[in-house]
């Protein structure tokens, strides 16, 4: 019985091509080490290009590029190194392909999703609708672009929740970060306070805000001060708003809220609060 299966071992041992097996182990060391020195290869080109700009609104134009560069060239790489060694072992690949080819045409209609995700991705970055790092409103999904390749795009929420979407699927996009933002304020004030007065401290403030040294730089124009813009029942609203760079304006909007409650302390403007009025019947004789 040993006899056996020692003959077995050694006949088995003579089929295996050792100079095939350290060539394949090799090849796969070398596919390792290209991708490693690719993918730091481009972090380090497209760092050295966005740490020279600026403009923020560039810079998620490039991490884009640097992500969708990587996804790009990372697949050529595994697709040339997988057909290299199954040919080592006397894989036709072009059958592979041409049969992969028949097969695609076969099921058609089961690969229209891949067809439909690559073209509405490469559409969504070349008009630039979504890039890396803005905050948007995708579908039902709001957060921040963390990935964005040909196929799907990764949101991640304020809570922390991460959203997969195909391209696909994607119908609508707000994108809140684009250029510039605008945070509005609906500010509440009582019937018996002068709307003129209000407007008046409402542009001192804002100007206040925009010469800032510290916040200064992220407001890109004057207050708009819009005026009388609500009647509710205990309070009358202004509107206004403050252009700001993109991804700042909500913090303007809590500076600002600040500096308007401490403006409307030293001015004794009242900010009203809910109130009913009670009106006691006439008792009847």
């Amino acid at each position: 019985m040993d006899q056996i299966i020692y003959d077995m071992i050694v006949k088995h041992a003579e089929k295996i091509d050792i100079f095939l097996i350290g060539k394949t182990i090799l090849e796969i060391f070398l596919f390792v080490l290209v991708m490693k020195l690719v993918n730091k290869g481009l972090h380090i080109f497209f760092d050295k290009i966005i740490s020279r700009i600026n403009d923020n609104e560039l810079k998620k134009n490039y991490y884009t590029l640097r992500q969708l560069g990587i996804y790009v060239i990372n697949t050529i790489i595994v697709l040339f190194f997988v057909t290299n060694i199954l040919g080592n072992f006397g894989i036709d690949t072009k059958a592979i392909l041409a049969t992969a080819g028949v097969l695609g045409v076969a099921i058609g209609f089961g690969g229209k999703k891949i067809v439909e995700d690559l073209f509405t991705g490469l559409s969504i970055i070349l008009t630039g609708q979504l890039r890396v790092g803005d905050y948007v409103t995708v579908n039902s999904s709001t957060g921040t672009v963390e990935k964005l390749t040909l196929t799907m795009c990764v949101i991640r929420a304020f809570n922390g929740d991460v959203h997969y979407l195909r391209n696909g699927q994607i119908d609508t996009v707000i994108n809140q970060t684009k250029d510039f933002s605008f945070p509005v304020f609906n500010i509440g004030v009582s019937y018996k306070t002068d709307v003129v007065h209000v407007m008046r401290v409402l542009r001192e403030v804002g100007k206040e805000l925009k010469e800032s040294q510290e916040y200064g730089k992220y407001v890109l124009s004057d207050i708009e001060v819009l005026g009388l813009n609500e009647f509710q029942d205990s309070a009358i609203v202004i509107q206004c708003r403050i252009k700001t760079t993109p991804q700042e304006q909500w913090m303007i909007k809590r500076r600002f809220n600040q500096m308007v409650k401490e403006a409307f302390d030293r001015e004794n403007i009242e900010i009203p609060f809910p109130q009913v009025v009670v009106n006691k019947a006439e008792e009847k004789a």
